[in-house]
């Protein structure tokens, strides 16, 4: 029997927006009746099932494109170790604001591109305190480069199937237009379609199709409902689908196991055991890398030593500067049996962002009279536009059983406006029974699509 393992990631942005009163033309891309006829509407996310209104246009053919490239260099060390640090330091912050005992699941690649998107947006210190917070110190110009090699790397994978998706959807009530050269780096960087829309309850059966679609069913839905104020909604979207590459059988299975919880209870779990090729060491953990087939990703589980908590195990990697992804790409090997036993488990999660943002030190996006996203979009008459983002909801999803995992991510920003010859060795065990971290990684960057811990089954 083969073991399927599904993960996703969706990565959302509204941005909203209370423009001048007065409709004074069709913005960049102008009104449905007024597009070009040659444009066509058809070829719609959901289309097979009917599922996107013909209010929705896509009108991604008008946008302008600017040459990018990337190469072997885009992948270097020290932009891994700077996208890697990052992760590690957004983990450690929402376990901080989340206190002790919670079990926590984030995808740092799903937060970076929706916030690699908003960059080419921003400017001043807005655009500043994003790149130090959420790129590691990376201008965005390094991090659009960065983010469109790694789309490319998940998607020229011949051994799993990658999907990574984008899309900007638009008021069309012409109040306001977006910004065309943000529209052509949005276009370039992250291949995002354009989508012209009512922003009725049509658009968010829209969005939520073209959601569900691009992430293969795994997230059905984004958003509830769009305000007034909603100017724009900006998704990115990736799905991924894969096999172990070693599949566990029957007599790997343990029924009526023990997890040893966070604060001291037991519960009875699931064990699937089997034996790995490397192990890791990172601070004062041992972890295991389990690879899916093909070798170009791994599920890894982390165990801290005993009496050691995640919080605490998370706050000295990130104090102490332990580089996550070197770990991963250079993993050590035991002339022995590396013996792994993990719980099946499965986690809902949701995270308000804002303040742990903040808390880092991205002030000014937050802030009203400091924010500046002139470069997403424009008043259409003499009036100024002010925005800045108001909330940063990140949600998402993990189960992993006998037959692999499925996760998947998302993150909606809300952006307001107003106005080794064996010697024999005894086995080496890495038993994951009490809290442990976990992460789904890049093989070869090293770097955490998903990023957890569980505290308690």
């Amino acid at each position: 029997m083969k073991k399927k393992i599904i993960a996703g990631i969706m990565a959302g942005m509204i941005i909203a927006g209370c423009g001048p009163t007065e409709i004074s033309g069709g913005g960049i891309w102008g009104n449905p009746q007024e597009q070009d006829p040659n444009i066509s509407s058809s070829e719609k996310p959901g289309e097979e099932n009917g599922s996107i209104s013909e209010n929705s246009i896509n009108v991604t053919e008008n946008a302008n494109t600017i040459n990018v490239s990337y190469s072997e260099s885009d992948l270097n060390e020290e932009w891994i170790q700077a996208l890697s640090g990052s992760s590690m330091n957004l983990f450690e912050n929402v376990l901080e604001d989340q206190g002790e005992g919670q079990n926590i699941l984030i995808s740092p690649t799903s937060i970076m591109m929706a916030f690699g998107m908003t960059e080419n947006g921003a400017n001043g210190d807005t655009l500043s305190q994003m790149e130090s917070v959420i790129n590691g110190g990376l201008s965005i110009e390094q991090m659009n480069r960065i983010m469109f090699a790694m789309a490319d790397h998940f998607e020229s994978s011949e051994d799993v199937k990658w999907n990574v998706a984008n899309s900007i959807w638009f008021r069309n009530d012409g109040r306001m237009e977006v910004v065309p050269e943000f529209a052509a780096a949005a276009k370039s960087w992250y291949d995002a379609d354009v989508w012209m829309a009512a922003f009725d309850k049509e658009t968010v059966k829209d969005v939520n199709a073209w959601v569900e679609m691009e992430t293969r069913g795994m997230i059905d839905e984004i958003i509830q409902a769009i305000d007034d104020q909603n100017r724009m909604i900006l998704i990115n979207a990736m799905a991924f689908e894969g096999e172990w590459m070693n599949e566990y059988e029957e007599y790997d299975i343990d029924e009526n196991c023990i997890f040893r919880n966070f604060d001291g209870t037991e519960s009875k779990v699931t064990m699937l055991n089997s034996t790995e090729a490397s192990y890791i060491e990172l601070g004062n953990g041992t972890g295991f890398i389990r690879p899916y087939k093909g070798g170009d990703y791994s599920f890894v589980g982390i165990l801290p030593e005993e009496g050691i908590s995640v919080n605490d195990y998370i706050r000295e990697l990130a104090a102490s500067g332990e580089d996550f992804a070197e770990a991963i790409r250079n993993p050590k090997y035991y002339e022995g049996d590396i013996l792994v036993s993990m719980p099946e488990f499965k986690n809902e999660y949701d995270v308000q962002m804002s303040d742990i943002l903040m808390g880092m030190g991205m002030t000014a996006p937050f802030s009203g009279a400091q924010a500046d996203f002139s470069g997403i979009m424009r008043s259409t008459t003499d009036e100024e536009y002010q925005g800045w983002i108001s909330s940063v909801l990140h949600k998402t999803f993990i189960e992993v059983d006998r037959e692999g995992t499925r996760a998947a991510a998302v993150t909606a920003i809300t952006l307001d406006t107003c106005s080794a010859v064996a010697v024999y060795n005894p086995p080496m065990y890495i038993i994951l029974d009490r809290p442990f971290v976990y992460a789904i990684v890049d093989n070869e960057t090293g770097l955490p699509v998903f990023l957890g811990c569980v505290n308690e089954l």
